[in-house]
């Protein structure tokens, strides 16, 4: 990033770090989703891990046998954390978007597994698949 957006210290957290000048000072709002494991808050596994204690690997490469979250995890972001990964399938010729897990980096509360349930629903929609857990 280079010197690009101002300076901002993350309390509890060691380095420098950059803010796009006009988010300085807002409140923040977060919200619910899933990202591909290309998203650029996740794209620098070492940084998601120091910003978020966030560990992440896609395991597409990996044995089945060897893998933890699953082929193609998606990393699940909820408010102002990374909190776990989805592993679901498209199930083309079948219609539906197979849910294979949901991996809780901690446990989720009741408000996050039905945040993250509605963005599984949104990602079927937009997929034109239906749901199955």
């Amino acid at each position: 990033m280079g010197q690009a957006g101002e300076q901002a210290v993350v309390a509890g957290l060691p380095g420098t770090w950059r803010v796009h000048p006009p988010y300085l000072g807002l409140p923040f709002s977060g919200r619910t989703a899933l990202l591909s494991p290309f998203d650029r808050l996740v794209h620098d596994r070492v940084r998601a891990e120091v910003l978020f204690g966030f560990e992440y690997i896609l395991e597409m490469y990996k044995p089945k046998q060897k893998r933890r979250w699953g082929y193609f995890a998606l990393p699940i972001l909820c408010r102002e954390g990374l909190v776990g990964k989805l592993d679901a399938t498209a199930d083309r010729k079948g219609g539906r978007l197979v849910v294979n897990a949901i991996h809780e980096d901690m446990p989720f509360s009741k408000s996050t597994m039905d945040a993250v349930r509605r963005e599984i629903t949104d990602l079927a929609t937009w997929l034109r698949l239906d749901v199955c857990d």
